[in-house]
This record gives structure tokens, C-alpha cells and sequence, in this order.
């Protein structure tokens, strides 16, 4: 996506916020908030590399007041002028936005799921996510099996996606995405965040492969994943973009929800 796209972008989203018919402090709209904030640290990035050019190019001019900033603006030219530099510059772009949007993304499910789910669904979700390990202790006295099945109870994990599927099944029929797809999306994205963010680039499970558009990613056991394509680059914003647009799907399926407070003072974007 070239500046002035990316910019727009972020203009309609300061629109999309303001017409959002949510309480400024309610998860749904924090949400929103919080994604804007990870894409305009973006788009200022981008155009800070941008602005490095020019100053390489010497098409950027320094008055007497400011001249002896222009050594610090020199570095500037340096990240665009090494390719190891702008690698790295754009490597750590990608990595902020993945990071920035990905943690608004799953703490906002996280919330609405502590919010809307029972005691009953919550056990009902544990054991069915613990079915062999609850399984393979039937024959246990009960008193035993109780104790077991209690602290698997407590201490259990729930994986996003399982808090995605909850969600999405409280209103049949409407969620408005391709909910096959997004599911296998969202796995895809706790992968690539998990290397990225995580261990390094290292991947660590099962081998996975996935398309995205035209990028193809694989993830080999304790390999650095990989990806390959044209869009290298710009790729990480669409993926961004696509996490957005599930949130906005899966609002759907909340609709008789009037309020769900977000436990901070939100993001307000006007």
C-alpha cells in the first residue's frame, strides 16, 4: 500500500470510530482504538522512511535554527541508504504492527468471552479440550477423578481460537465472514505472532503451511519460518487488516450486547 493509500486508510478509520454506535469505554469500541494506534505508528513509520530518501536525496532543507540537527537527520539517511539498515527498519515495522494488533485483537476476545461465558460453558469448554486426559482417568475412584478433573478446571488454558468459536456460535448464523476461513486465518496468526514476537522467527509445533494472497508461509519444527512471495513487504498491513475485519464480523454476533467495559479508559479517536 503506497503513503498516501496508507494514510487515507487511517482517515477512514478515525470515521469508522466515530460512527461506531458503542460507549466510548465499551471493549467493542476499545478495540477500534487501539488498532488505529497500531496502524498510524505505522503509517509513521513508512513515512519517516520516506522522508529519509528525501533527505538523502538532498531535497530536504535545513535552516541555520535547525542546522545542528542535521547530524541526527543523517542517521535517517543511513536506514534507507544500507540495505541491512532498511531491512531491519521495516522488519521491526512489521514485527510492531503484528504485535500491536494481534495483542488488541485477542485481549478484546479475551474480554468478551470473560464477559458472556457461564460457569456451565466454561467447563463444558475445558473438558471438551481435556477429553483424552479426562478420558484416561474414568477408571479413578471418584473422589480421585474429582480432585483431577477440579484442578484441570482451575488452571486451565483456552486457546483464542476456542474463545472465537464461542462467540461466534452465541447467535446462529451471523457471523457475516466465511467462518471456515477465518478460523484457519486465525490459526495462521497466533503461528506467525508466536515467531515473530516469541522465539525469533523460530517456529516450534507441527508443520504448517498457509497462502495468504500471494504469500506463502511455512512453518517447519524449530526452523525459522518462512515466507515467500511479491508482497514481502506490505503483506504484514494486510494481515492487519484482515484481523480488523473479523473483529467487525464477529460484532455481529453481539449485537444484543449493549455494553461490555473495556477495564481502561479506552482509546478515543475523534
Amino acid at each position: 500500500m503506497k503513503l498516501d493509500q496508507l494514510l487515507e486508510y487511517t482517515e477512514k478509520l478515525k470515521v469508522e470510530i466515530r460512527e461506531l454506535e458503542l460507549h466510548e469505554d465499551d471493549v467493542r469500541h476499545s478495540f477500534f482504538g487501539l488498532y488505529y494506534s497500531s496502524i498510524y505508528d505505522y503509517y509513521i513509520g513508512k513515512a519517516s522512511y520516506q522522508l529519509a530518501q528525501f533527505i538523502g536525496n538532498g531535497d530536504v532543507r535545513f535552516s541555520e535554527k535547525i542546522y545542528p540537527f542535521r547530524i541526527h537527520a543523517e542517521r535517517l539517511f543511513e536506514i534507507q541508504e544500507l540495505e541491512l539498515l532498511s531491512r531491519g527498519y521495516h522488519g521491526n515495522l512489521n514485527r510492531n504492527i503484528i504485535f500491536g494488533v494481534w495483542t488488541s485483537f485477542e485481549l478484546s476476545i479475551s474480554l468478551l468471552f470473560e464477559h458472556l461465558v457461564t460457569e456451565n460453558d466454561l467447563i463444558t469448554i475445558i473438558d471438551k479440550i481435556n477429553s483424552k486426559l479426562i478420558k484416561a482417568i474414568e477408571h479413578l475412584e471418584d473422589k480421585e477423578k474429582s480432585i483431577i478433573t477440579n484442578n484441570i478446571r482451575k488452571s486451565a488454558f483456552i486457546p483464542l481460537v476456542r474463545k472465537f468459536n464461542f462467540l461466534v456460535k452465541r447467535i446462529p448464523n451471523s457471523y457475516t465472514g466465511n467462518l471456515k476461513e477465518d478460523r484457519e486465518f486465525l490459526n495462521f496468526a497466533v503461528k506467525l505472532r508466536n515467531c515473530m514476537i516469541h522465539s525469533n522467527g523460530i517456529y516450534h509445533g507441527k508443520d504448517y503451511y498457509y497462502k495468504f494472497g500471494e504469500e506463502k508461509f511455512k512453518f517447519i519444527n524449530k526452523e525459522m519460518f518462512l515466507q515467500k512471495g511479491p508482497n514481502s513487504r506490505d503483506v504484514y498491513l494486510d494481515i492487519s487488516i484482515r484481523i480488523k475485519t473479523i473483529f467487525r464480523n464477529l460484532m455481529n454476533c453481539m449485537n444484543d450486547i449493549d455494553y461490555i467495559e473495556y477495564p481502561d479508559d479506552g482509546q478515543n479517536i475523534a
